[in-house]
């Protein structure tokens, strides 16, 4: 009698928890068509005419754009419970809505911050462009990353929700600053104008340059994730990654050049429109900002 009451609310837990799950499913669904949507009204082209013109170039962007907010949608479900499914489903739909509204400001900020010496909607449409569309790619995959990282939940359970809410602006700005810096600093450190040769349809370096900007993505993840605890402490943590980008990232670039590929000049290559030689490198860079992300805690260091 006991073990068939206990099996029966086994039962009911088991169909309670996937209802709950088709209703998550169900609402993240509505959440990527409502982000389609606002996609379509923020860019200056119709993407469905490109893709039937064949123009990879009027999909790729949308691309970064899609797996972005699919990260802020884990980012979001994420987290601790709270007491009721409602409050959860709402906070969820909440901090979701608000990483799809900032996944629409990057790719402004890729426009006129980052790409800003070209008409980026002339280079993918008419010039079908495919390196400056792989940047867009990669600035909406790492603002994805940020923002997930930004709306998980762990602050907004231990600290309320207006910290969290502020807290996730806060981090999202700072990761956006930081990323436009390192384009800058990463357009002097290369051996050739990096705007110039994406304008020029040199599609190695467009994706060289993607590459990176992921790789600063993943690591502005790693620094903003989690409960941030006190605003000190927080930037403290998140100024350490900063710094570990700093001195970390041109070690790939010299363990790439000497070690795993000593008998080609990559930074020759990619300039010379060498594809193979762009992904390669934009590969290595993101595999190991990959092994920064999950190998080091800063927060237990410091």
């Amino acid at each position: 009698m006991i073990i068939n009451f206990i099996s029966n609310i086994n039962s009911f837990m088991n169909e309670k928890f996937i209802l709950t799950s088709l209703c998550y499913i169900f609402v993240s669904c509505l959440l990527l068509i409502f982000s389609k949507w606002l996609y379509k009204k923020a860019i200056k082209y119709d993407m469905y005419e490109e893709i039937k013109k064949g123009n990879i170039t009027g999909i790729v962007p949308y691309c970064g754009f899609l797996f972005g907010n699919v990260a802020i949608l884990i980012g979001a479900f994420v987290g601790p419970d709270s007491a009721t499914f409602l409050f959860d489903l709402v906070y969820y739909v909440f901090y979701a809505l608000l990483g799809i509204c900032l996944m629409i400001f990057s790719g402004y900020i890729a426009e006129k911050a980052i790409l800003y010496k070209f008409n980026n909607v002339d280079e993918i449409v008419r010039d079908r462009n495919l390196g400056t569309a792989a940047v867009h790619l990669g600035i909406y995959v790492a603002s994805g990353l940020i923002i997930s990282a930004c709306v998980t939940g762990e602050t907004l359970a231990t600290h309320g929700k207006m910290y969290g809410l502020i807290s996730s602006l806060v981090y999202y700005t700072m990761g956006m600053v930081f990323l436009i810096l390192f384009s800058k600093i990463h357009d002097i450190l290369t051996p050739y104008s990096l705007l110039k040769e994406i304008e020029e349809d040199n599609v190695a370096v467009g994706i060289s340059f993607a590459g990176h900007i992921i790789a600063i993505g993943i690591i502005l993840m790693r620094a903003s994730i989690g409960d941030v605890g006190t605003w000190q402490h927080g930037m403290i943590t998140y100024f350490a990654d900063l710094s570990a980008i700093v001195l970390l990232l041109p070690f790939v670039r010299i363990l790439l050049d000497k070690i795993i590929v000593k008998n080609i000049n990559i930074a020759q290559e990619v300039k010379n429109n060498n594809v193979a030689a762009g992904f390669g490198e934009a590969v290595v860079i993101v595999g190991f900002a990959l092994l920064l992300f999950f190998m080091v805690d800063f927060v237990n260091i410091i």
